[in-house]
C-alpha cells in the first residue's frame, strides 16, 4: 500500500475536506515515490509522541519510565500548546481538602454530573476511567513531579460540589514546567519544529480491518521529509481543532459565524485527519463547546475568564442589561450557559464585588488600569451607567440577590448553590461583559479505556494510541470545567504504559 492510499472510508468525516487538507500533505510527499514496504527509516525508536502539552508530556514520562526510548516532536518552536495557557485546574474526587472541608463528593457523582451535563451522549467507560484516576493523577503531580496546589477547592458550574483544584500560579505553566523537566530527565528526546506529515502504516489485511501503525513521517526544522519507525507504537496528543476555521465549520456548520476562539493559533486538524485517513474512527466531530465567560472586548482567551469562572459565577451575578435582570443560574454547565446567552442575543455583565475576589483568590487589581476589560465601579450607579443597565431594576435585583445570599442562604430564582463563604454584594463592584467563544472541540478519534485507537467494528489499530482534545467520546455534549485537564493526564499516562506493553515488531 502506497503513503497517500485510504484503506477505508468511514461516514463520519467529511472526506471531501479530508482531500482538502491532506492536498499540502501529499505534495511534500510526492518526491519520496515510496510505498511502506520501501521505506528505509531515518530513525527508529521504541515510541513516537506527536504533541508536547499534558496528554503527550504525561504520556512520554509514562513510556520512558517504562523503559522504552521516546521521541516527542512538536509542531511549533515551544512546547505546551494549550496546555500552556490553560488554567492547569484539575476535576479530583476525593482528594484531603475535600474531606477536611467535609465535601461530600464520590466517583458516582461526579459520573453522574458529566453524563448530565453531557446529555449522556458521553462514553461511560471513559468517564469511569478518569473519575477513578482523578486523585491518583493529583497524587501523582504532588509527590512525584512536585506541583504545588492551592490549598482550597473551588466549584465551576455543572458541577455539584466543589471539586476543582488548581495549580497555586493559576497557570498550566506550572504542570508544564514540572512535566518537561521530568520528561528530559528520563531521556525523553523532544524535537520541536518538526510536524507530522503521515503515519506509516502495514496493508490492511481485509477492507473491514485496520492497518497497524508502523511509524511517522515528519517535516524537520530544515524542511527535510524523515520516516521514524516504532517499535511499540505511536501516541496523538495534538490536541483539538479550535484554530482550524475550515476544519471546524465543515464539522459544525450549526455554530453562529464570526465567533472568536481561546485556543493557541496552531490548534488544527492535520493529526486527526491524517488519523482517519489510515482507518481511525471520528466521534462528536460536531459537538463544539462555546465557553460562556470570556469576553468581546479582549482576543482569545484574554484576563476575562480568570475573572468571571472564579468570582463572577461563584460569588457574583450574570445580568442582562436590557432588563437589569438575572436570566440564568450563574453555576450552570457551560452548554446551558451559552445555549441561553446565544438566545438573550447580546453580551451579558458579569458582576462582582471585592469579597467576591477575596473568596476567589484572584487578584484582578494589576489588569484594571492596562486592559479596561474587567472595570471597578464605586457606585452600582456608575456601573449601570457604563453597561446602560436600567438603573432601578439593576439595584432591585441586586437587593434580591443579596437578601438571598445574607438572609435565606437559597437562591428561590435560579437555584444557585451558594457557598458557605458568600455574601451579599456591595460597593466597590467589578463588571465585565461576556459573549461566547469557540472554546474546545469535543469530538475527535474513538479510543477505548486503554487509549487505543479504535477503528471499523470498534477494533483497535495496533500501534495507536491517543489523549487528549484529540480524541473525543469522554464527554459528550458538554465538557465541565476542570475534567480536560484531568482527562489529558489520566489517559496521556495510559497512552504511554500501554504502548510499551505491547510491541509491534
Amino acid at each position: 500500500m502506497s503513503f497517500l492510499t485510504l484503506p477505508y472510508q468511514l461516514p463520519l468525516l467529511n472526506t471531501e475536506l479530508c482531500t482538502v487538507q491532506l492536498t499540502k500533505c501529499h505534495s511534500d510527499m510526492k518526491s519520496m515515490n515510496k510505498t511502506n514496504t520501501d521505506v528505509v527509516m531515518d530513525i527508529v525508536t521504541d515510541v513516537v509522541i506527536v504533541g508536547s502539552g499534558f496528554a503527550g508530556l504525561s504520556a512520554a514520562i509514562a513510556a520512558a519510565q517504562a523503559g522504552v526510548s521516546v521521541i516527542l516532536v512538536e509542531k511549533e518552536a515551544s512546547c505546551g500548546g494549550n496546555s500552556l495557557v490553560s488554567g492547569g485546574v484539575l476535576t479530583v474526587v476525593g482528594s484531603p481538602i475535600q474531606t477536611r472541608e467535609g465535601i461530600a463528593d464520590s466517583f458516582a457523582l461526579l459520573k453522574q454530573d458529566m453524563l448530565t451535563a453531557g446529555r449522556q451522549l458521553n462514553n461511560v467507560a471513559l468517564v469511569e476511567t478518569m473519575v477513578q484516576e482523578s486523585y491518583p493523577t493529583l497524587q501523582w503531580l504532588t509527590e512525584e513531579l512536585g506541583v504545588k496546589f492551592k490549598d482550597r477547592v473551588d466549584q465551576y458550574g455543572g458541577h455539584s460540589v466543589p471539586r476543582n483544584h488548581s495549580p497555586e500560579t493559576l497557570s498550566g505553566s506550572a504542570i508544564l514546567t514540572a512535566m518537561l523537566t521530568q520528561a528530559k530527565s528520563l531521556g525523553v528526546e523532544i524535537r520541536t519544529q518538526t510536524r507530522l506529515i503521515r503515519l506509516l502504516t502495514t496493508p490492511a489485511q481485509t477492507n473491514t480491518t485496520p492497518p497497524m501503525v508502523t511509524g511517522v513521517v515528519v517535516k524537520t526544522p530544515d524542511r527535510e521529509i524523515k520516516q521514524i519507525g516504532v517499535n511499540q507504537g505511536v501516541v496523538l496528543a495534538t490536541g483539538g481543532f479550535s484554530g482550524d476555521r475550515t476544519f471546524l465549520h465543515q464539522q459544525a456548520p450549526h455554530l453562529p459565524t464570526g465567533l472568536d476562539h481561546t485556543n493557541v493559533p496552531h490548534a488544527t486538524a492535520e493529526a486527526l485527519i491524517e488519523a482517519i485517513r489510515i482507518g481511525a474512527q471520528g466521534i462528536d466531530l460536531d459537538q463544539v463547546q462555546l465557553a460562556p465567560w470570556v469576553s468581546p472586548d479582549e482576543t482569545g482567551y484574554g484576563i476575562a475568564p480568570l475573572f468571571a469562572s472564579y468570582t463572577v459565577l461563584a460569588y457574583g451575578l450574570a445580568i442582562d442589561p436590557v432588563t437589569g435582570k438575572r436570566f440564568i443560574n450563574e453555576l450552570a454547565d457551560r452548554k446551558t450557559w451559552v445555549d441561553t446567552l446565544l438566545t438573550l442575543g447580546h453580551p451579558c455583565i458579569g458582576i462582582a464585588d471585592t469579597a467576591g475576589m477575596e473568596n476567589s483568590g484572584i487578584d484582578i487589581e494589576p489588569y484594571l488600569a492596562d486592559r479596561a476589560v474587567v472595570k471597578k465601579f464605586s457606585t452600582l450607579s456608575s456601573l449601570a451607567a457604563e453597561y446602560s443597565i436600567p438603573d432601578t431594576a439593576l439595584q432591585q435585583t441586586l437587593d434580591r440577590y443579596n437578601y438571598f445570599v445574607g438572609q435565606l442562604h437559597e437562591d428561590r430564582d435560579f437555584g444557585k448553590s451558594l457557598r458557605d463563604r458568600a455574601k451579599p454584594l456591595n460597593p466597590p463592584f467589578y463588571g465585565v461583559r461576556l459573549w461566547p467563544k469557540v472554546h474546545y472541540t469535543i469530538g475527535g478519534v474513538k479510543i477505548d479505556p486503554q487509549a487505543q485507537v479504535l477503528g471499523v467494528g470498534d477494533l483497535p489499530i495496533a500501534g495507536l494510541y491517543a489523549a487528549g482534545e484529540v480524541t473525543g467520546g469522554m464527554h459528550g455534549a458538554c465538557r465541565l470545567g476542570g475534567c480536560a485537564m484531568t482527562e489529558c493526564i489520566v489517559f496521556g499516562r495510559m497512552a504511554g504504559q500501554n504502548v510499551a506493553k505491547h510491541s509491534i515488531t
